[in-house]
């Protein structure tokens, strides 16, 4: 019985992400990357498949891999801030709010129109915001390695709003006159 008890308490311990070592930091890293790929085999059992940003011409892998390479990014950040206190907690879970909406996103927009599609990308980019606020009060570092997601985040979003824009009252007046 204790010998049990002692291998699943040394379990608990080795799968925990909030560990102060190497291991903690590879498990923060890996762990929204393994909810992305359990919520895409889901969907792909029913039939849904991801829609991801790529300008420019470019292939839609690359869109996607931008967009789950951020996911480590929030993860790592995560980790740096979790251990720091009650502060730390409350911006960790707005990192894991974060990482929900970012794994969540591509499956969520796909039926969406395009104003819609901006609507949500500027709302997950108000909570990237959110997110890297708290987590700068708390370790400017881990704000720092924030950074790139919530760019490409931002520059999606802000892609995505001005094609809306320009193709909405009072600028699609225009361009519909034009179609006729």
């Amino acid at each position: 019985m204790a010998t049990s008890i002692a291998a699943r308490l040394t379990r608990q311990r080795v799968l925990n992400a909030d560990r102060n070592d190497v291991l903690g930091l590879v498990l923060s890293a890996a762990l929204p990357l393994a909810v992305f790929v359990i919520a895409n085999g889901i969907a792909e059992m029913n039939g849904a498949l991801p829609l991801f940003f790529s300008p420019f011409g470019l292939p839609g892998w690359v869109g996607g891999a931008l967009h789950i390479g951020s996911l480590p990014l929030f993860g790592i950040a995560r980790w740096m801030v979790a251990r720091e206190g009650r502060q730390g907690r409350v911006a960790g879970w707005w990192l894991v709010a974060l990482m929900a909406g970012t794994i969540a996103f591509p499956f969520v927009v796909t039926p969406l129109d395009s104003l819609m599609l901006s609507i949500v990308a500027m709302l997950l980019l108000l909570v990237g915001l959110g997110a890297a606020a708290r987590t700068g009060e708390v370790s400017p570092r881990a704000a720092w390695i924030m950074l790139p997601g919530l760019a490409w985040m931002g520059f999606s979003a802000f892609i995505g709003l001005s094609f809306v824009a320009s193709w909405s009252p009072p600028f699609g007046i225009a361009n519909g006159s034009q179609s006729s």
